[in-house]
């Protein structure tokens, strides 16, 4: 009877000591797939509440951390950073240091395909409409395809360090964290350009 009752103990020990390991690699597994796999197709949706003079890392994890495409800031849980761990901010100078940053030119097929891919000319912008979700890991990528130069900017000031300058038949990207709900008008900030119907929208859900 002793030796029954001794190995149900044993298998209800080892029973649980199981449902334990998996439980731990499923919590660790989702952890680590909403931070790394930024080349996933996944909706990647920042942290709410976030305070953009607070770092959310330290240098030496955003040195190691990954852009989504290389040359544009790096990337710590989802949430676009400057070199110094803290969110940057979409009211700034374009291009300044707590300014999301805009690649070098680079090759369109080597962009995620993820990517919000829009084309500028004299027809205007290609498409001239595209939605995300607030908070969303975004990258937009702009190319001339007329080959001439093309400036894309928000109207709105709050996102006015989002903007990507490129030259004749360049590609440039820049990646950033969508803002709140709403819609979010832009254009090509070329004099003559927006005049001539190079515009387009931003839709936030």
């Amino acid at each position: 009877m002793d030796n029954k009752k001794n190995l149900l103990i044993i298998v209800g020990v080892a029973v649980l000591a199981v449902i334990l390991v998996a439980v731990i690699v499923l919590v660790g597994g989702k952890k680590q797939g909403g931070t790394n796999k930024l080349g996933s197709n996944k909706v990647q949706v920042a942290p709410t509440n976030l305070d953009v003079e607070k770092p959310i890392a330290t240098p030496e994890q955003v040195a190691s951390a990954q852009p989504v495409v290389e040359g544009s800031s790096k990337v710590v849980d989802n949430v676009v950073v400057t070199p110094e761990g803290k969110p940057v901010k979409t009211n700034v100078q374009p291009g300044s240091p707590e300014a999301p940053q805009q690649t070098a030119p680079v090759a369109v097929e080597k962009l995620p395909s993820n990517t919000i891919k829009l084309g500028a000319s004299a027809e205007g912008f290609k498409p001239n409409t595209f939605e995300v979700k607030a908070g969303q890991l975004t990258t937009l990528s702009l190319t001339s395809t007329d080959g001439i130069t093309h400036v894309f900017m928000f109207d709105e000031p709050s996102l006015s360090a989002v903007a990507i300058g490129v030259g004749p038949s360049e590609t440039r990207a820049i990646t950033f964290n969508a803002p709140k709900a709403g819609e979010y008008a832009f254009r090509c900030d070329v004099p003559g350009h927006a005049g001539r119907g190079e515009t387009g929208k931003m839709i936030v859900k």
